[in-house]
């Protein structure tokens, strides 16, 4: 071996955890395919899931100890060099959501506006902001008060914590473009479940879709991490179709932690491959 010992343990554990994370997601999207026809609260609930039960399986692979080595330090470097490109915009959107919030002025009842957004977003968990675009002002009240019911969805369902933990683990498998896929997929549900929330209150479909049809010509916010409008077109569609809406999660959080915890100590612990014992003694 040419490297350090350790350092070619860490490259296999990296690539191993890699490898069977795409399992993992598999396994999210069999299941969000079978609940298909349920609400976009339960599909958000597996996703968020297999998102956070990816960073278990280096912890288990790095127990296989030197049999997990690859002898490829270069590995290394890369990965930390995508892990913190994949992680800048995280750091700078909210650097600029601070930024936002400064700028932000109040009316007469505490709602937040700014110029620099075109569509309303959301962040924070304890403390937890909404900020509406300037033009929300000439809304018409029951628009704008669809639109910060939606907002108070997400901060009601934790979704911009949960935005963080994804971001952070497709920044840690960035090689692996299923993560990515997921986290788009998981913001989708998001969204869903937040219409499906406004809905529920009494608001009709057709009023809200018109909103949302309102907000299609107008430029997505320049914020990369506040849960804000997206894909404007399938949230129409989806408020106009007749399907199930409840928010009720629980019963999908526990079938979903149940599959993974039968199947994560076997797939972390399944050997993908082994070092041959005589490979982990370095050359002199």
């Amino acid at each position: 071996m040419s490297g350090p010992a350790e350092l070619s343990i860490v490259t296999g554990v990296i690539l191993d955890s890699g490898l069977k994370a795409t399992a993992v997601l598999g396994m999210a999207w069999g299941l969000s395919t079978l609940l298909r026809k349920r609400s976009a609260a339960a599909r958000h609930a597996v996703w968020a899931t297999g998102l956070a039960c990816l960073p278990v399986l280096p912890l288990v692979a790095a127990q296989r100890g030197p049999s997990i080595a690859i002898d490829a330090p270069w590995v290394f470097g890369v990965w930390v060099a995508g892990a913190l490109i994949s992680l800048s915009p995280l750091l700078f959107g909210l650097l600029r959501l601070s930024w936002l919030q400064r700028g932000a002025t109040r009316d007469a009842q505490g709602r937040l506006f700014t110029k620099k957004l075109s569509s309303p977003v959301t962040w924070g968990l304890f403390r937890p902001i909404v900020l509406l675009p300037e033009s929300a002002r000439s809304w018409a009240p029951e628009l704008l008060d669809a639109a910060m019911a939606h907002e108070q969805a997400h901060i009601q369902r934790r979704d911009w914590a949960v935005h963080m933990m994804a971001w952070t683990v497709s920044a840690l498998f960035w090689f692996n473009p299923m993560v990515w896929l997921a986290r788009h997929k998981l913001a989708q549900d998001a969204e869903h479940a937040a219409d499906d929330a406004v809905l529920s209150q009494g608001v009709r479909a057709t009023d809200y879709a018109s909103l949302l049809v309102s907000l299609a010509s107008c430029k997505p916010p320049a914020v990369a991490l506040g849960i804000g409008h997206s894909q404007v077109a399938l949230r129409v569609l989806a408020v106009l179709e007749p399907r199930a809406r409840s928010p009720r999660r629980w019963p999908v959080w526990v079938l979903a932690l149940l599959l993974a915890a039968l199947a994560l100590p076997a797939l972390g612990a399944w050997p993908t491959w082994s070092a041959p014992a005589d490979t982990l003694t370095c050359k002199v």
